[in-house]
């Protein structure tokens, strides 16, 4: 009698600790939603002066909320931690690893940087240093844990993107509705827009998000998730064609590639892909018309965009590109399509696509050591892109060329772990001071301009391996599983449309927290269906 009594008083108790764990996990879960939704929501939308130090203005709303954030977050994994005494068996993965591992090194280069103070907060009006990326941490740490609430974030996310994409096509016609370029000089109106302002900072979040929109009209079965998706694409398409960011192109070839390497698949992924082609198209066409109603006087656009939105030759390219969707759709009817011839053309694209860039790299090298000739020199000289000097990308070839040399002159230890996060700028000015002058006058360079090299400069040689392994080993981790869930492609698509766009920019409040988030969404995905291989 004894015992038995003994054994209920033991199950008794173990119901009562397996709900006293599950409350303090919802409670975990409900503040977790409540704060990416909080971020999805402000972060994008909120300015306080119009444009004015709208860095400062979005960093300390992120920080504000980050602090609030972070004390409940903390508190409630102690409970947590309490009632299950111990977290348990955790399943570790690779990204987590790179996790961890980028976060310790981030601690050893700030030590080491020679600046420990100032590498906390980051440079003024960039403010990435070590409590920016200790938040970016724990946000993909909680989402790929307690993400339960994923889907409301993201779709959060996505409503708060197409807002800002409408102000940003209604921006770039001269309609200014919420009434951010008032009083300011028309060479500002074009270089900020919608609510996130500098061009390139928008276009930094456009493409971070965008591929979500495209993925859920890439492989939704239902119709309605299909119309929003095309919508979103729509949008989020003709305000990339006229935001002014040369930057954003590297972003759509990236996660266009993506979706077009895992549509080969099948005849019915080529239909969509086609479909995502057709919608691209359209909507510089539906651009030009808007250009034709109602025209912007002094919209200056980049040589890229000119082309895609003012030239007739995308009229053309419009029947093309429908004329290629009515061949799948008829082979999607017929069932007429091999998977094997698919993926072979899939290979020469890939290699045409890599020998493009090769053969670019070697007209830029080649260019800049004065030994082209013929046909090369003739061709470069015709396209921008292809000329270098000081001032190639918006002047990021004489940035580059002055971080390279100045990684090559750091001492051992420097280049193995920095001069710690965004110690880029002070790290330049104690040393090239008088360079630096030269190539910017009294403006500041704060950082490398391309966030993988600026992290090798930051983080040293560790860090930057590591960081980067965040990225490839979640691209890695997603490829293995899409075939579970096809929305695993919108994830890769968003981390490769943020590599390739921030070859050419940097980390910041914009973007940063939010392709953080999304991995950890898809992280808490594959954890949930039981796919923790690495």
């Amino acid at each position: 009698m004894s015992n038995k009594l003994t054994s209920k008083a033991k199950s008794q108790k173990k119901k009562r600790d397996d709900s006293g764990i599950e409350i303090a996990k919802s409670v975990i879960e409900y503040i977790l939603a409540v704060v990416g939704i909080v971020l999805c929501s402000f972060i994008p939308l909120y300015l306080k002066n119009g444009y004015y130090g709208v860095g400062n203005v979005k960093y300390e709303l992120y920080k504000g909320i980050m602090i609030v954030a972070m004390i409940a977050l903390i508190f409630m994994s102690v409970v947590y931690w309490m009632v299950q005494s111990g977290f348990g068996k955790d399943t570790v993965g690779d990204t987590d690893r790179c996790m961890v591992i980028f976060m310790v090194l981030s601690f050893i280069s700030a030590v080491v940087g020679g600046n420990f103070a100032a590498c906390i907060t980051g440079y003024n009006g960039w403010y990435m240093g070590v409590f920016s990326l200790l938040t970016f941490v724990l946000l993909y740490y909680y989402f790929s844990r307690f993400g339960r609430y994923y889907k409301i974030v993201l779709i959060c996310l996505c409503v708060i993107s197409v807002i800002t994409y409408v102000i940003g096509i209604l921006h770039r016609l001269m309609i200014d509705v919420i009434g951010t370029y008032e009083g300011i000089a028309d060479k500002y109106k074009n270089q900020f827009l919608s609510t996130l302002g500098q061009a390139t900072w928008y276009s930094s979040f456009l493409c971070t998000v965008l591929p979500l929109g495209i993925a859920l009209f890439w492989c939704a079965s239902k119709r309605n998730h299909r119309i929003l998706g095309g919508v979103f694409s729509f949008l989020g398409f003709a305000t990339l064609v006229t935001q002014g960011s040369d930057s954003a192109y590297v972003a759509l070839a990236g996660f266009m590639l993506v979706f077009f390497w895992f549509s080969v698949t099948s005849i019915e992924r080529i239909e969509r892909f086609m479909e995502i082609l057709l919608l691209f198209v359209a909507a510089t066409r539906f651009m030009n018309l808007a250009f034709l109603v109602h025209p912007n006087p002094i919209l200056e656009l980049d040589t890229l965009s000119e082309f895609l939105v003012f030239h007739p030759l995308m009229w053309g390219a419009l029947i093309v590109v429908g004329l290629l969707w009515g061949l799948s759709f008829l082979g999607c009817k017929k069932k007429l399509y091999s998977e094997k011839v698919g993926k072979i053309c899939r290979n020469v694209v890939f290699a045409l696509v890599g020998l493009g860039i090769l053969m670019a790299v070697l007209v830029l090298y080649l260019g800049a050591h004065g030994k082209l000739s013929g046909a090369l020199e003739e061709l470069a000289s015709k396209i921008p892109y292809l000329t270098w000097s000081n001032d190639w990308g918006n002047g990021r070839g004489g940035t580059w060329a002055f971080s390279w040399r100045m990684f090559m002159d750091m001492d051992f230890g420097h280049k193995l772990f920095g001069v710690g996060p965004d110690g880029y700028a002070p790290y330049a000015y104690s040393f090239y001071q008088e360079r630096l002058t030269q190539l910017w006058g009294d403006r500041t360079l704060t950082n490398a301009h391309n966030e993988w090299m600026n992290a090798v400069i930051c983080y040293g040689l560790l860090g930057a391996a590591a960081y980067i392994g965040i990225f490839i080993s979640a691209i890695k981790r997603f490829s293995k599983n899409w075939t579970d869930n096809p929305m695993m492609i919108g994830f890769i698509g968003c981390i490769i449309s943020y590599m390739c766009h921030n070859f050419f920019c940097y980390q910041q409040v914009c973007c940063t927290p939010f392709i953080f988030i999304i991995i950890g969404c898809g992280i808490y995905i594959m954890r949930e269906k039981g796919t923790n291989e690495s």
